[in-house]
């Protein structure tokens, strides 16, 4: 996770946290174009900057090279796994990373399917350590409707030839959830709640001080993973399942 991200698309989506940040509207249009956004896209980003948090595009690739700031591919830092923020040389190193949000409607994954119609809680336990190759691949949308989804993230800032500031970013990915196995087995991302983020995009707060939701394996905001169509993104005819919070 995160395979791909389900953009927001209309402006007026984002009026709840618009009063949060500063921004430019046609900034934030850039974005809002494509109602899919893969690795190394432009998404829509909220970071910590001098002036307060900002509303903006950052490329979806935490580290960049830093001649041309474009992704560096040699690492693929597009999710930042929770339990190395507090330890990796990646966040510590000039420019160093700061907590961010991204946000969206939601996230998609690619459930496998392997012979015999076996999702990965079917597989024995040899071959969940190493898993066959699957026979198809379906798509999930993961997201609570109706609502934005706000993705814990890390960021950095750069300067362009030109002295421009850019920003990059990864989603924090967090140990898999129990209920979510079959169609991702390996991370769930970091979901913030909206009272979260004053703390979360304040620089002068340590990372340290969030070491608690680094290690969270329970969803913590009620999402619906529904299966979907890969070109529109339309509901298939069956039910979704839905991952509530405990407590």
């Amino acid at each position: 996770m995160c395979g791909a991200i389900y953009n927001v698309t209309d402006f007026p989506l984002l009026e709840p946290i618009l009063d949060m940040a500063g921004y430019s509207e046609s900034e934030i249009e850039k974005v809002l174009g494509k109602k899919e956004c893969r690795p190394t896209d432009s998404v829509l980003a909220m970071v910590p900057t001098r002036e307060g948090p900002r509303l903006m595009p950052a490329t979806w690739w935490l580290k960049l090279d830093k001649r041309t700031l474009k992704p560096d591919t040699r690492w693929a830092t597009f999710n930042c796994r929770s339990d190395h923020i507090l330890t990796s040389k990646l966040h510590t190193i000039p420019p160093k990373s700061f907590r961010s949000v991204v946000v969206a409607n939601g996230f998609f994954e690619w459930q496998p399917v392997y012979s015999g119609g076996r999702l990965f809680t079917d597989l024995t336990e040899a071959e969940q350590a190493k898993p066959p190759k699957p026979i198809r691949k379906q798509r999930y949308l993961v997201h609570t409707p109706g609502q934005l989804m706000l993705l814990g993230a890390l960021c950095k800032h750069w300067l362009d030839e030109a002295g421009e500031p850019k920003v990059s970013t990864g989603i924090i990915t967090l140990p898999p959830h129990p209920r979510f196995l079959d169609v991702h087995h390996k991370s769930f991302p970091l979901v913030l709640k909206p009272e979260e983020l004053e703390d979360w995009l304040n620089p002068k707060v340590e990372h340290s001080a969030f070491e608690a939701l680094f290690g969270v394996t329970d969803v913590r905001v009620e999402v619906e993973a529904q299966a979907v169509n890969d070109g529109d993104f339309s509901a298939l005819d069956t039910e979704p399942f839905v991952l509530r919070p405990v407590g």
